[in-house]
């Protein structure tokens, strides 16, 4: 009778079967791209079988391969669940305190953590705010991960990129439709949204669209929270420029519409943080490896 295949090829493939990607699923290990793509290859020798096939450029799974992934992805499961009870059973929750944007934690991080508590029920996690303008404090306060923005260095931190800025002008449907928003040159003196903090968004997109923002901006209102930006543009109070990362579902659902282009894009982008000297601490490593594997 033959062994067990080694685990770290399975673990490999398995990941590998559901993201049909090897550079995603060695993000989801911590492990290269060429980690993957060795463990693959120890496995269909270990069989004697191919196990993908490259489709214009799409990986897929063999017919067999598709189906023992399939248990595979159930015997994972089981594994993940049993060993998240056994934990919980043996250890008392312990708690992880996040700090970030509130758009970002209310729009775009809190409808991930569901998922995260399923798999993590050990682990309470706790959102804290970044009030205005003020950075994450890990000296000062008690945080364990932050979010961060900006191009991604910092002394004596640790950093993981969540998303680059991809910044579009949004409003209503039915603003746009009164105020004949088709076209960039359109957007000239119409009543504008953005926040203190970013005063160079509605400038760089003006230059992005090939036009001189200084008479374009006559009707600009400016607010300390994003989220009050946010809501005016929900209630047709005027056109914001947000990140496409927090409005997917008002686009998706219809509350709001992007009247034209272009897209802002940047090389600013916000960033998961903590103290290099904490980046191995178990809580802190769990969530930010799960995160990391289940970004968009």
């Amino acid at each position: 009778m033959r062994s067990l295949p080694p685990l770290n090829p399975l673990l490999a493939f398995e990941a590998a079967s559901r993201h049909l990607n090897f550079t995603k699923a060695a993000r989801e290990l911590n492990v290269t791209q060429g980690a993957v793509s060795h463990q693959i290859a120890v496995l269909e020798e270990y069989f004697g079988a191919k196990l993908f096939e490259r489709k214009s450029n799409q990986l897929e799974l063999t017919a067999s391969a598709a189906a023992y992934a399939d248990v595979l992805h159930a015997a994972f499961d089981d594994i993940r669940r049993a060993t998240m009870s056994f934990s919980s059973a043996v250890s008392p929750r312990t708690r992880l305190t996040v700090k970030g944007y509130p758009l970002l934690l209310s729009r775009w991080l809190t409808p991930r953590l569901l998922t995260f508590s399923r798999q993590f029920p050990h682990i309470d996690v706790r959102l804290v705010s970044v009030s205005g303008a003020s950075l994450v404090d890990f000296e000062n306060q008690d945080i364990d991960i932050g979010i961060r923005y900006g191009r991604g260095h910092w002394k004596g931190l640790t950093s993981h990129l969540l998303f680059l800025d991809e910044l579009v002008p949004v409003c209503t449907k039915a603003l746009a439709k009164s105020l004949h928003l088709k076209s960039a040159k359109d957007m000239v003196g119409k009543p504008l949204l953005q926040t203190h903090a970013r005063a160079n968004d509605w400038p760089d997109w003006f230059a992005a669209a090939g036009m001189d923002s200084a008479a374009a901006l006559n009707q600009l209102s400016s607010f300390e929270d994003l989220g009050i930006v946010h809501r005016f543009a929900i209630e047709s109070g005027g056109i914001a420029i947000l990140q496409r990362a927090y409005i997917e579902d008002d686009l998706r659902e219809g509350r709001l519409i992007v009247p034209c282009g272009p897209v802002l894009r940047r090389e600013l982008g916000y960033h998961l943080v903590m103290p290099a000297s904490g980046a191995k601490d178990g809580k802190v490593r769990e969530f930010a490896d799960w995160l990391l594997a289940h970004l968009d």
